[in-house]
């Protein structure tokens, strides 16, 4: 009997430790580190197991949220862009034009009037004309003075008409003075040129050698002075005339002008 007992020892103790084995075999293939109550460490004394348990597998499952997150994250992208519309081809604006000055005009403001019997009367405005000043003259000289206006006309008895159309300077000319003169001489009808020395020199001529005319109309000017005579044929070349250039009765248009007195009488 006692050595029935002592034979059945080591076969009561190796029942447990095979047990123990076989639990190790089965955590060791299910390949997993996820902490179970059959596979949790033996330390401690049991009173903490979720704890234990909840700490083992934080890393794990927090493995496992980002995955999750990332799958999520790719799948909205994939469907963002399946959504969105295909780009389209940029449009080029053209630069708007400058704006252009503006113009002020000024807004008139019209003024009402009362009317009735009490309404006293708008006083007028005074027109302000301006008037258009003339245009100067141009000075008379010898080569523009056939048509230039009298300064002044003296008629005389015997028919000799005196025009001053330009007053000179200085001393006057008297009756037979020897004198310097430019002279241009027409027809009275028909105005054809008789003589002139437009275009040439001056002449000296003592006066009580010419022309009647000349001799009445000379005399008074001054040096710069024009004058012009219209001399009755009488006072100029008589009834005969001379031809051709004169016909007989011809009065004559003389301009003369006084360039100095050379001799105040001879």
């Amino acid at each position: 009997m006692r050595t029935r007992r002592a034979l059945n020892l080591p076969f009561i103790a190796f029942v447990p430790l095979a047990a123990c084995a076989l639990v190790g075999l089965s955590a060791c293939n299910t390949g997993t580190s996820e902490v179970t109550p059959t596979n949790r460490p033996a330390d401690g004394d049991g009173s903490h197991v979720a704890e234990q348990m909840a700490a083992a597998n934080a890393p794990e499952l927090e493995r496992k949220a980002e995955a999750q997150a990332e799958s999520a994250a790719g799948a909205a992208a994939n469907r963002q862009l399946a959504d969105a519309p295909p780009p389209q081809a940029q449009q080029v604006t053209p630069p708007a034009p400058e704006p252009k000055p503006e113009t002020k005009t000024e807004a008139k403001t019209e003024t009402k009037t009362a009317t009735g019997p009490d309404a006293a009367a708008p006083a007028s405005k005074p027109e302000s004309r301006t008037e258009a000043k003339p245009e100067p003259k141009p000075a008379v000289t010898f080569l523009n003075s056939d048509t230039a206006p009298a300064l002044s006309t003296k008629t005389l008895e015997n028919g000799l008409v005196i025009e001053e159309l330009k007053i000179g300077e200085g001393a006057d000319a008297k009756s037979g003075a020897i004198v310097t003169i430019n002279y241009h001489g027409t027809l009275k009808e028909g105005g054809t040129l008789v003589d002139s020395t437009r275009g040439k020199q001056p002449a000296t001529y003592p006066l009580n050698k010419l022309i009647k005319g000349w001799q009445q109309g000379v005399p008074g000017m001054k040096p710069g002075g024009i004058r012009r005579l219209t001399i009755p044929y009488a006072l100029a070349y008589g009834e005969a005339g001379k031809p051709p250039v004169i016909p007989p009765k011809s009065d004559l248009v003389f301009i003369i002008e006084l360039i100095q007195v050379v001799e105040p009488s001879k």
